[in-house]
């Protein structure tokens, strides 16, 4: 299954297409409706506005910009629009246009609006304290009056604030409050137990019942919720939108907001089945359920979690098909089960190694390992989940992108924090504030993902933000120290330079495909125009297409997609700094492929194509080039169009075509 086909701008004034499904065997009615928006650069100017082409007629959009471009242009913005009524399972096309910018409008009424709904949050704690209930509109008025209240949305089509309180010992309540035009309310309802660095904190043990209009709409029996951990629920006046809103994916690769996805062929129809299934759970997308994402992270083999980003959106950015989309927001909902969230009451963000440049938030983070820990360590010993940075998913960004929801946000935010914090602080590895989390001592997958959230939460957190300035120093803090070290490296490598070192359990070897997925990541920061991460890929070039193109130096070019290839003499203690050395070494240690594939029974060329195309797509390599068209045609195994399309998440092409 694919997208259909979305408009295409074809007359000036034209931006980007999008389609509006009624996802429903019933027929909808006109909705107001609310999602994230990414443009390429120089596409909507300052000073401009848009409006909405739907099906022939006209209708405004309101426009919340987050993030605009070097030349002020608009980068990623939050839309509100009026979706018209649809049959049952039907569509309508819609064309974003650009046009000046209108005077403004009144902001919808959040405070009045509110004041209609009588929304109240009860909590009734299991160890004898006192219930604790928030009425939201007293809440809503206390904040606006000391100015806590932080703006989400404003203009005339939908208002969204966010309120929050202090419940008791690391447990706050957050209200995403958002009030339509129509009178209608949304409100996003989280229960975070992630106060950190504090006296007082631990495991919550309580019930909910949130009353809304003197009716009680949800009662949850007890919770036990362990320290560090978040989650939520939405409360929508008028119902849950059957709206899908089906956007331009190719526009977005374009724009490099996302990996270039195969968006021809489509995802196999199983995985839209059994999304479908467990969707259908009882248990799905309850408080702290973990909707398909693994508890224990170290867990290896392929997983569908992992990658450079989850399958799960993969499939939903190249199929657009409701079903995936829930189930991709389902796990962007149980990131909040992940106990990663490690929250400073103090700035309102998460920890920082700003604010604590020697915490090590590990279990053995404190005194005797030199470092600072957490105040209340996390409770390893009763929860079910293990986070490890080297099988990391990335749950949180695309549902963030698409929806333009504060909550995707905050979980983005919260990983990437941990990344920062979990990282050993000491001076041979993260460097205490430096944060470094791409050194040696690290995995290279696990750089690889660190990374990768160090690098979204910079492109994507709203401009002017604590959080973007703290994201964007870490990562020029990364790109910096690898270009450091890439002049030490080349001389350590010789001539088969290019991968990055990293701890693995293999001694003497290296693992190509982790090599991979650093090379994804870094690939997409160059797309970008990060300079550090363009001189990176230059120099990861010569080992990432080099395996293929070496078989004149001795070696194998089937050994590039080994599982292992051996680079280090265990007992001389010396660099294997030749093509010929590598390959006669892995062939001894009986990790070469020979004529065969037989060390290659995975998705070790999935992800070697992979990044050569990440390659193309930030460089115009045309040494990638070569090697991209040699490993598709060599008949490795499962880069199929039929496997591919089982594991979408590493279905990354180039987005021009390579002669």
């Amino acid at each position: 299954m694919k997208s259909p086909a979305i408009p295409q701008p074809t007359r000036p004034g034209d931006i980007v297409g999008l389609i509006l499904q009624n996802a429903s065997s019933t027929a909808s009615t006109r909705k107001l409706i609310t999602f994230g928006q990414i443009f390429a650069a120089g596409q909507l100017a300052e000073n401009h506005t848009l409006q909405a082409d739907i099906g022939g007629h006209t209708e405004p959009v309101q426009m919340d910009i987050k993030n605009r471009y070097p030349d002020h242009s608009v980068k990623f913005a939050i839309l509100t629009l009026a979706a018209p009524p649809l049959a049952a399972s039907s569509s309508v096309p819609v064309m974003l246009r650009e046009m000046p910018a209108a005077l403004a409008a009144r902001d919808v009424d959040l405070s009045a609006d509110l004041a209609q709904h009588d929304l109240r949050i009860t909590v009734t704690f299991q160890d004898g304290k006192a219930p604790v209930t928030i009425d939201a509109a007293r809440l809503l008025a206390a904040s606006i009056a000391d100015h806590t209240a932080s703006d989400w949305l404003a203009g005339p089509l939908a208002t969204e604030k966010r309120v929050s309180q202090r419940i008791a010992g690391s447990l706050r309540l957050v209200l995403d409050l958002r009030a339509y035009t129509n009178g209608s309310l949304d409100a996003d309802i989280q229960f975070n137990n992630d106060i950190a660095m504090r006296q007082h904190g631990g495991t919550a043990r309580y019930g909910v019942t949130i009353m809304q209009a003197g009716k009680v709409i949800i009662a949850l029996p007890p919770i036990v919720q362990y320290q560090y951990q978040d989650w939520h629920t939405i409360i929508r006046s008028d119902g849950r939108s059957t709206i899908n809103v089906m956007h331009d994916v190719a526009a977005m690769e374009r724009a490099y907001a996302i990996p270039a996805f195969d968006l021809g062929y489509g995802i196999d129809d199983q995985i839209i089945a059994s999304d479908s299934k467990a969707i259908a759970e009882p248990g799905w997308d309850r408080p702290l359920a973990a909707d398909g994402v693994s508890r224990y992270m170290p867990t290896t083999g392929g997983r569908d979690d992992i990658g450079p980003t989850t399958a799960a959106n993969a499939a939903w950015l190249i199929s657009q098909n409701p079903t995936s989309a829930v189930y991709a927001i389902g796990q962007a909902d149980a990131a909040g089960a992940v106990p990663w969230h490690m929250f400073d009451l103090r700035t309102g963000q998460f920890l920082t190694l700003t604010d604590y440049p020697t915490l090590w938030a590990d279990t053995r983070g404190g005194p005797g390992s030199y470092t600072m820990g957490l105040t209340q360590p996390v409770d390893q010993k009763n929860l079910s989940w293990t986070a490890d940075n080297a099988h990391e998913p990335d749950l949180s960004f695309i549902p963030y992108m698409l929806t333009g929801r504060r909550y995707y946000l905050d979980q983005m935010d919260a990983e990437a924090s941990w990344d920062e914090l979990s990282a050993w602080p000491a001076a041979t590895a993260r460097k205490g504030g430096q944060g470094i989390v791409v050194g040696p001592g690290n995995q290279v997958r696990g750089s690889a993902w660190s990374l990768r959230s160090l690098a979204e939460a910079a492109y994507i957190d709203p401009d002017g933000s604590a959080s973007q300035a703290y994201f964007e120093t870490m990562l020029d803090h990364n790109l910096a120290y690898l270009v450091s070290e890439i002049p030490k490296w080349t001389a350590e490598q010789g001539e088969t330079t290019g991968y990055l070192p990293g701890a693995y359990g293999a001694p003497g070897a290296m693992a190509p495909w982790q090599q991979d997925f650093f090379a994804t990541t870094i690939g997409l920061i160059a797309a970008r125009g990060h300079p550090a991460a363009v001189k990176i890929l230059n120099w990861e070039e010569n080992f990432i297409a080099g395996r293929f193109l070496s078989s004149a130096a001795g070696f194998n070019p089937r050994d590039g997609i080994a599982y292992n290839l051996i680079v280090f003499d265990v007992a001389k203690q010396q660099d294997l700094t030749s093509w010929r050395a590598i390959e006669q070494y892995t062939a001894m240690a009986g990790e070469s492929n020979g004529n065969s594939w037989q060390h290659s029974q995975g998705y070790y060329g999935q992800t070697a194509l992979a990044a050569l195309a990440s390659f193309i797509n930030a460089t115009d390599s045309n040494r990638a080039k070569t090697a991209y068209h040699w490993l598709a045609g060599s008949g490795a195994p499962f880069i199929d169009p039929a496997s591919l399309a089982r594991t979408p998440q590493y279905w990354i092409v180039p987005l021009r075509p390579t002669p």
